[in-house]
């Protein structure tokens, strides 16, 4: 008969166990040293070896090839082939969320009296024991802390917090932690090899990402994929697990990035119909953020890249956005996951989230329109040759103001930047009020500033250039200048 690959290389014992190591050297001393307590609790997330653990345990204790508990059972005899097949007498696996009362608890206390029918120990395996009512808990508490000689209690559960207090003071608790990325691809790589499936090997990482650090998961997705009867691919591991493609995300970034409005909305309408949610492609793009951040910073770390876009795609992508950019969206991206929750209207709120990423736009402002038209827009005037020069800001979106010739008087330089200084962030300010515009063409300025201030400038420079050109809605130059050399 066919064996799912997550129950056919289901560990055999204590060496066979991947990916929690202190657990295996713990478990693998207590045994040979026979220091077995009387109640464990493994608790950790699903698909990371909890009930395979508890059964390894359980054939360690009742080998009958071996006269002492061993590491190393048999697999063989009678007793380890019932606790395998589940039908032994000694071993009794209880689904905790269905038989989770009183009356059930009152039932196993009853059972735990009985000695051995052929084994060394009476095992009792509680799956899923967070589901035991906070009565049925109670009623164990004496039965786990003071057994038959001969019984050990082995709870697992993937919610360790719903368990009583109490209870866990009487077990020796053991953490099953979510798999290590290269311990799935690991057993990735031995399983397809020993089953003959063709499986690229950035697939497989891709299958050990979409697993969330569950081997189970992604055993089971490898068993889906080989039905394909064709060498997996990143592209079909995303397909068949429900996620978002890599050139979906790119063109949503790239139309982000360009400002695209009907292209993108165009995408977003075209994932939703095809029954991707918004849910799922705001995390998606939220991990596709994360890794350009990465990207920016350590450009050649790829092994932390946690999406699934590559990180040729990725840098890009990341020469276009900077951080201020990157900020922001994060902070979109989290105000939307909380909207997406409450509102009646999600497919709405996914739009205007994927519009509030894009960058902000310089909007120019003519004379005749002050942008009276915009209620939240703010007009900053600076008076030069008997002409008023308007520097605009409508929303978050800044107008550039127009080029002014290097003579220009004095009150006027200062009249310029007290309305650059004004247009610019709140964060901002205090830092561009220690300086003052001395002179200024089309493409450089130049700032004075007092010599205690003139090196944190300077170590800021690209800062400062970035936080003016954004207000001017232009690139340009600045020079930095103690008062004293300049006056000089």
């Amino acid at each position: 008969m066919y064996r799912p690959l997550h129950l056919k290389y289901r560990p055999k014992n204590l060496q066979e166990l991947v990916g929690q190591d202190y657990i295996k050297t713990a478990l693998t001393n207590a045994v040979t040293a026979s220091k077995i307590a009387s109640a464990y609790l493994f608790a950790g997330p699903r698909g990371t070896g909890k009930t395979s653990t508890a059964r390894i345990l359980a054939k360690s204790l009742n080998c009958l090839e071996s006269k002492t508990p061993t590491i190393n059972p048999c697999g063989k005899c009678s007793s380890c082939k019932a606790i395998d097949s589940g039908s032994s007498l000694d071993v009794s696996e209880i689904d905790a969320a269905s038989h989770n009362g009183v009356d059930d608890a009152r039932e196993l206390i009853e059972h735990s009296n009985f000695a051995p029918a052929m084994s060394r120990s009476r095992i009792f395996i509680l799956d899923e024991a967070h589901m035991l009512t906070t009565a049925s808990q109670n009623a164990l508490l004496k039965c786990i802390e003071e057994p038959p000689p001969h019984v050990v209690f082995i709870l697992c559960t993937t919610e360790a917090h719903k368990v009583l207090p109490t209870v866990v003071s009487r077990c020796q608790t053991f953490n099953f932690r979510a798999m290590p990325l290269a311990a799935i691809v690991g057993q990735l790589e031995k399983v397809s090899k020993a089953e003959s499936i063709a499986v690229a090997e950035a697939a497989m990482l891709a299958i050990a990402r979409t697993s969330d650090g569950g081997l189970r998961d992604a055993l089971q997705l490898l068993s889906q994929l080989s039905l394909l009867n064709s060498e997996i691919t990143p592209t079909q591991v995303i397909e068949v697990s429900g996620g978002i493609s890599e050139k979906d995300l790119t063109d949503l970034i790239q139309a982000i990035c360009s400002s695209d409005v009907l292209g993108l909305l165009q995408l977003a309408r075209t994932l939703v119909d095809s029954g991707k949610t918004p849910k799922l492609i705001l995390s998606s793009l939220l991990a596709v953020y994360r890794d350009l951040l990465l990207v920016k910073v350590t450009p050649t770390n790829q092994n932390l890249i946690a999406g699934t876009i590559g990180c040729t795609h990725l840098k890009k992508l990341a020469a276009r956005i900077d951080f201020e950019t990157l900020d922001t969206a994060f902070t979109q991206l989290h105000k939307s996951e909380s909207q997406l929750r409450v509102s009646t209207n999600s497919v709405t709120w996914f739009e205007v989230c994927l519009l509030n990423l894009m960058p902000k736009m310089a909007v120019p402002i003519s004379q005749n329109n002050t942008a009276k038209n915009s209620p939240n827009s703010l007009k900053l005037s600076a008076q030069q040759n008997g002409h008023s020069h308007r520097l605009g800001r409508v929303g978050s979106h800044n107008a550039p103001t127009p080029n002014i010739s290097s003579k220009e008087p004095e009150s006027d330089l200062k009249a310029i930047w007290e309305s650059v200084v004004e247009a610019v962030k709140p964060t901002h300010r205090g830092l561009l009020s220690k300086a003052q515009l001395v002179k200024q063409d089309a493409d450089s300025w130049v700032l004075t500033v007092a010599p205690n201030y003139a090196d944190k400038f300077k170590a800021n420079l690209e800062l400062v250039q970035r936080i003016i050109g954004k207000a001017l809605g232009r690139s340009i130059t600045v020079t930095i200048a103690q008062q004293e050399k300049f006056l000089a």
